[in-house]
């Protein structure tokens, strides 16, 4: 027996009081506390009109008679933490042996305590939460580079210090990237913000970093690194950088560590005799031990890598380019914790000429090694768009499922921008044209690969009863837009039009900005977004009441929806002018009163756009641009006569039978003559009238399409 059967619905409301987000909960079954005559009211997805992820949302009451629930209660046994952004769980059981489905995931946004009835005898707390999106969207986070947020996900990897050095123009100092490190003191000419980190002529992309500390006029930056617990002494030393090509002699970077034998360790670019790079290490008495040389100058833009570690007697340090190891070197002595560290220390006036000395994103590991191996400085060029979300979720410390997406079903995109976490996540969502949407605490991905003929998650039986309340369609034109200009960030743009429509409705132009690797893209995406979004179609509001009989019988399925799920309603009214209603799922609304009554409300819009068609495939056929009816056709014809401009256009003779739309009449074409002529071509088609109930004359110059067309996927 279960919910399927009759029985009541299993209900259970939790929350993890005092929970550190950052470490696993502990749970605290508030259930008892329940007023089922309240409705727990419950809604995900987003608005049909959304042009971002929405957060779901729920409200439920609980009894609050001993002040449990009341904030600032010394007396409540969760006491101090009845607080607002506790997480709380929504989970109901249908008695089916699957266990608990969530309903929902998400964070107290407020407790209000009201006394119903104005009676001192009855308190209850009416308790609010959002999923993970409203936590997420929560104050004014900075945008944050590519190499900054990289980095700062890794802070908890033994990172002792870190300078990003993107400050703005009028600093006075460099700000530490890490709370509690003092920042990096500026001496001499140091122009910030100056620094040239373009990839590309007139700025358009950059590697992953803002603009940055230019040095070249005898700037300096120096700061003080923390002690670190290493055991056995160990230290890196990495940063973005780009050198130039100096005359003479030039200490580039140098650090202390006063506790060893070696107290100073200077890196220098050497343009004097040899042209080459020198890693020097200096006792107290100034007395120099080359630790490694290379008759090679490397000018950069890199990440530089420079790390040491007791290895019994002697000292191991290595120095790498980005990934590549070009000196790995032992030194014999004791190894001590670097103390500070700066950048062009002699203040070194850069010759005129010489190409830009320009540092950033110094940091300081207290290890031997780095968790950013080979970490990126060109901020991800041609990056899938679904592989990119997940990256930068994983930076967030945000969980995120996605199904696998196949080579040929992903979207390439341009450089990483400086953003919000939200604004880099939605980025990804526009250009691949999936949904982003909430599961869990953390976050879901449909990609757009996944959108194409998707399966029916949940048919609904008008017949049957299982459909409640009223069918309300509506023309589904919120988002009609005939007119397609789509840019690419930084590169050029591409146009997509229907004429027919502009001329019917007027011109509603869309100029969406997309981050795309190339401009090879753009066609491709304009033609497909005007098949989105320049027809208009039929949306629908559709309720469930699945406390029925017939209702009961959908839970499973239903619990199984998620944003984008198909959704079908068969034997739908005669009025619907279709027996079959296929939508997308856009948004729900849920209801749970008690343990015995449960309704949803589904908001959806039209699920054919995501028909595509399947390469030989003969059940998918070309539609036609160029088909006209040659002449008039009165109801009864069952011969037509149609002109076609274009010779591709041409009508298959053997593939019949195919079924025409013509002025909203669904013809079938039995058979099919040869065209003839030399442009534009006509043929003859035998037809069976009437095929979807209409029936009517049809006048010359009508378009002719293939029905249910379909088409490939973008």
């Amino acid at each position: 027996m279960g919910w399927a059967d009759g029985d009541p619905l299993g209900v259970r409301i939790r929350a993890a009081f005092g929970a550190d987000l950052t470490a696993t909960w502990s749970w605290t079954d508030l259930t008892a506390y329940w007023r089922p005559s309240d409705p727990i009211e419950l809604e995900w997805g987003r608005q049909s009109s959304a042009t971002r992820p929405e957060s779901s949302t729920c409200a439920l009451t609980l009894r609050n008679s001993d002040g449990r629930f009341t904030a600032e209660n010394a007396a409540s046994p969760y006491w101090p933490h009845v607080r607002t952004w506790t997480p709380i769980s929504v989970d109901v059981d249908l008695g089916d042996g699957a266990g608990w489905r969530n309903r929902h995931s998400g964070h107290v946004r407020s407790w209000s305590v009201t006394w119903p009835g104005r009676s001192g005898k009855l308190a209850v707390a009416r308790i609010e939460s959002v999923g993970v999106l409203g936590r997420l969207g929560r104050g004014s986070p900075p945008a944050r580079s590519p190499m900054n947020r990289t980095i700062l996900a890794a802070t908890g990897d033994g990172l002792l210090a870190y300078w990003p050095c993107e400050d703005e123009a009028d600093a006075m100092g460099a700000a530490s990237g890490i709370r509690g490190v003092a920042p990096m003191r500026a001496d001499g000419g140091v122009k910030f913000a100056a620094g040239g980190v373009d990839i590309t002529v007139g700025g358009t992309q950059r590697y992953g970093t803002k603009p940055l500390p230019l040095l070249t006029d005898g700037g300096s930056l120096s700061g003080r690194a923390p002690a670190g617990t290493s055991s056995p002494v160990a230290w890196t030393l990495e940063a973005f950088w780009q050198t130039g090509n100096p005359l003479g002699e030039v200490v580039l970077m140098r650090w202390t560590t006063p506790a060893g034998p070696f107290v100073r360790w200077d890196y220098v670019d050497s343009y004097n005799d040899v042209y080459g790079t020198y890693l020097v290490a200096y006792t107290a008495s100034g007395s120099p031990t080359v630790v490694w040389s290379v008759p090679t100058r490397y000018v950069g833009p890199f990440n530089l890598r420079i790390s040491a570690v007791q290895n019994g007697e002697s000292i191991d340090v290595t120095v790498m380019i980005g990934s590549l190891t070009i000196g790995s070197v032992t030194v014999t002595g004791t190894l001590a914790r670097i103390d500070t560290i700066a950048l062009n220390p002699d203040q070194h006036v850069f010759s005129p000429g010489a190409l830009d000395f320009v540092v950033g994103h110094l940091r300081v590991w207290d290890s031997a090694t780095s968790p950013l191996t080979g970490s990126r400085v060109d901020a991800h060029p041609g990056e899938a768009a679904h592989l990119r979300l997940a990256r930068l979720c994983a930076e967030d410390g945000v969980a995120l499922s996605a199904p696998t997406v196949p080579d040929e079903g992903t979207t390439a995109m341009g450089v990483q921008p400086d953003g919000t976490p939200l604004d880099l996540y939605q980025q990804c969502e526009v250009v691949d044209l999936g949904i982003i949407y909430e599961s869990g605490f953390g976050l879901a991905y449909l990609p757009r690969w996944s959108r194409y003929a998707a399966p029916v998650a949940l048919t609904v039986d008008a017949a049957d009863r299982q459909l409640g309340g009223n069918l309300r369609p509506a023309a589904d034109d919120q988002q009609l837009r005939n007119h397609w200009t789509v840019t690419r960030i930084g590169g050029s743009s591409a146009v997509a039009a229907d004429e027919e429509s502009i001329s019917q409705r007027g011109l509603i132009p869309s100029s969406p900005r997309l981050n795309l690797a190339s401009d090879d893209q753009l066609q491709h995406h304009a033609d497909w977004r005007l098949w989105m979004y320049g027809q208009a179609g039929t949306r629908y509001r559709l309720t469930v009441p699945l406390h029925t009989r017939a209702g009961r019988g959908l839970t499973a399925h239903w619990v199984a929806c998620q944003p984008g799920s198909r959704v079908q309603v068969v034997n739908a009214p005669d009025a619907a002018t279709t027996d079959t209603i296929d939508q997308t799922l856009v948004h729900a609304r849920e209801t749970i009163t008690g343990r015995r009554r449960w309704t949803v409300e589904l908001a959806t819009e039209p699920a054919d756009r995501w028909e595509v068609g399947v390469w030989d495939d003969p059940s998918f056929l070309w539609d036609s641009r160029s088909t006209t009816l040659d002449g008039d056709h009165d109801a009864t014809a069952t011969s037509m006569v149609v002109t076609v401009a274009d010779v591709h256009d041409v009508w298959s003779t053997t593939a019949t039978p195919y079924d025409w739309l013509v002025g909203g009449e669904r013809i079938t074409v039995t058979g099919m003559s040869a065209a003839t002529g030399t442009g534009p071509w006509t043929q003859t088609a035998t037809v069976v009238r009437a095929v979807n109930g209409v029936n009517k004359p049809l006048t010359a110059g009508m378009s002719v399409h293939l029905a249910d067309a379909q088409r490939w996927g973008l």
